[in-house]
C-alpha cells in the first residue's frame, strides 16, 4: 500500500531537510519510500577501498494508514529490522525522525 499525498509530502518535507543536514563530504543520507514504509540510507566510502561506496540501512518508519500512525524500526548488524522501544507519545513522524536524529540508545550512527 502505497503512503497517503498527505504523509508523503510530510516525508519528504522532514527528510530531505534532515538528510541535507547530516550528510558530509564523504558521507550521504538518503531516503527511499517504497509503499508504507521509509527507510534512511547511509552511504559513505569504504575504509579499505575508498572507491567502492558502502551503503547501510539505518532506520525505517512505516505507516499504518488504519491507524493513522508512524512505527520506528532499527537494523541489527545483520540488516534485520527491529522494532525501536519508541514508548509512549512517540507514534508522529517528526518524533521519530527526532528520536533517530538524537539517537539516545545509540543503536542508529556511529
Amino acid at each position: 500500500m502505497a503512503l497517503p499525498d498527505k504523509e508523503l509530502t510530510r516525508v519528504g518535507e522532514l527528510l530531505d531537510a534532515f538528510c541535507l543536514a547530516r550528510s558530509g563530504v564523504a558521507v550521504t543520507i538518503a531516503y527511499q519510500v517504497r509503499g508504507n514504509r521509509v527507510t534512511l540510507v547511509e552511504t559513505r566510502p569504504l575504509f579499505i577501498d575508498p572507491t567502492i561506496q558502502n551503503s547501510v540501512n539505518v532506520a525505517q518508519f512505516e505507516f499504518d494508514p488504519d491507524l493513522q500512525v508512524w512505527t520506528l524500526y532499527w537494523y541489527d548488524r545483520k540488516n534485520r529490522r527491529q522494532p525501536y522501544p519508541t514508548g509512549r507519545n512517540r507514534n508522529t513522524l517528526e518524533k521519530l525522525v527526532a528520536e533517530v536524529g538524537s539517537d539516545p540508545t545509540g543503536i542508529f550512527w556511529e
